[in-house]
């Protein structure tokens, strides 16, 4: 099916101004460094700067601009079938903090939004869990059930105002959606008034654990008391999250429909096929943000995935244009629950958040307030059932054990591939291929000008080989998701360090 569109970018990006913080330039002192200027490094900063601790905020690219800046921005604790789960799983008590915490990050943003006096597009909105077949009604109900248990606002419907018909579907009122870049950098810009600090262009390589702690980027060193790692998944691997959280990547059209098939609401559809969908208001009209199945970072032919996500759109609605195509990437965790707090169980005054499953506007606004409570000597009654030094085998030793055979499995495999013997001169404008070329593997792809980019097929966080992803155009890691460009620039870890350039 054959579009074109007309922004290879997130709307929220597109919608907001691009941001100018300087990098970092001289050595720094601080209370607290903050590493990742998404919505838990931004939210985390505010919080502990308004208790009056001093901050630096360091992000390898620009705010916002990030996972969170690309996200479908739902702000829900409705997070598909999860609550009857957690009560089988880890009991009632810990399934009702998980609802509660995340129920309570709505209004931690809406109270955020007003006190700084920003026109976030904060709405409250019904927020549904759909599907389409009869078989998981039951499924539903029950869910539905456990959620009134936890004292979700929740109830079983089967009618929605979507423009096609659902077999049933959870729906919990008094949810919220808004604009999340418009949000973050009204933070941003708190953080930056009377003494804040927010970087741009500084990439953090390392940090060493100290009284005080290093944070060591490629500009500077910052010199903190603590040290909060926000960076979807930590870049340092000393806490092994990269064998406990997987990535999981997905892509997101937004679309213009006639009004009558504009729905009023927030949707996850589960099942066959699982879909997102939510309508955010714009000068132009309504445009319907429409995002479909997720898919494993480095395993998947990203063109198909959009061939699904067209038939899906499609196939629902008239569609009267495709304005934006974007994508992301989450982390999941094994057992659906996030890993928010100290970075290993010796860490004293490292902590970081990983594993949003999905959901990081909510449970990334829960993180903060349980990581600047820990830093701030508060008890926080959500901390422990986030604790980072978890390993619920019951819940998710299955997973666990499944998914990092695989990734051993893969990582074995593709040091055994030789390459193809072609010439770099074969390759047409926009392709790209593993070629052996002076007894090296390269990762070599050709632009549509015809300039040839060849980067080292060895991704370097862990040693594993990249693979090419021909619709955003990157070579992506299967292992542990870290991304790069075409000239091996790193665009998301774990890996900090760009791949090797060679010459064609």
């Amino acid at each position: 099916m054959a579009e074109t569109y007309p922004k290879r970018t997130s709307y929220w990006l597109d919608s907001t101004p691009a941001t100018n913080y300087p990098e970092l330039s001289n050595d720094l002192d601080v209370d607290v460094a903050v590493i990742g200027a998404g919505i838990v490094g931004l939210t985390t900063a505010l919080l502990l700067k308004r208790a009056g601790r001093s901050v630096a905020v360091v992000e390898a690219r620009r705010i916002a601009a990030q996972v969170t800046g690309h996200t479908t921005a739902k702000l829900t604790s409705l997070h598909g079938l999860i609550y009857a789960h957690l009560i089988e799983n880890l009991g009632e008590h810990r399934a009702r903090l998980y609802a509660e915490s995340n129920q309570a990050a709505i209004g931690v943003v809406e109270t955020i939004a007003r006190q700084l006096g920003v026109d976030c597009d904060f709405e409250r909105k019904a927020a549904y869990t759909v599907t389409a077949s009869k078989e998981q009604v039951p499924a539903m109900v029950a869910e539905a059930e456990a959620a009134k248990r936890l004292a979700l606002p929740a109830s079983f419907v089967t009618e929605t105002t979507l423009p096609f018909p659902v077999a049933g579907a959870v729906r919990f009122d008094h949810q919220a959606q808004f604009h999340p870049r418009k949000y973050l950098l009204a933070i941003a810009a708190a953080l930056n008034e009377g003494g804040g600090a927010v970087f741009e262009g500084t990439r953090v390589l390392d940090v060493v654990e100290g009284a005080p702690c290093e944070v060591k980027t490629h500009k500077g060193k910052i010199r903190a008391k603590d040290v909060v790692i926000a960076t979807n998944i930590p870049i340092l691997d000393r806490g092994g999250f990269f064998a406990r959280a997987f990535p999981r990547r997905h892509l997101v059209l937004g679309i213009r429909v006639p009004p009558e098939q504009v729905p009023e609401g927030m949707f996850l559809g589960i099942g066959e096929p699982s879909f997102s969908i939510r309508v955010q208001p714009t000068e132009a009209g309504p445009l319907l943000i429409v995002s479909g199945q997720g898919f494993r970072t480095g395993h998947a032919d990203t063109e198909a995935k959009l061939r699904e996500l067209q038939s899906f759109v499609h196939s629902r609605f008239e569609v009267r244009s495709v304005d934006y195509l974007w994508g992301n990437q989450d982390y999941d965790a094994v057992d659906r629950v996030p890993y928010v707090g100290p970075l290993t169980p010796f860490s004293k005054h490292i902590y970081t958040a990983t594993g949003f499953n999905a959901w990081g506007l909510s449970n990334g606004t829960v993180a903060a307030t349980i990581i600047s409570d820990e830093l701030l000597g508060n008890h926080n009654r959500w901390a422990e059932t986030y604790r980072t030094q978890r390993l619920e085998l019951k819940t998710g030793g299955a997973k666990w054990l499944r998914e990092n055979l695989h990734v051993g499995e893969m990582w074995l495999r593709d040091k055994f591939h030789t390459g193809k013997k072609r010439a770099i001169d074969e390759l047409a404008p926009g392709e790209a291929d593993v070629i052996s070329h002076r007894e090296k593997k390269m990762a070599v792809y050709r632009d549509d000008e015809g300039n040839i980019h060849c980067v080292s097929l060895v991704c370097t966080h862990m040693g594993c080989t990249v693979r090419w992803n021909k619709l955003e155009k990157s070579w992506d890691c299967p292992c542990h998701g870290s991304r790069f460009d075409v000239d091996g620039a790193v665009l998301s870890g774990p890996a900090v360090e760009d791949l090797e350039r060679f010459s064609g």
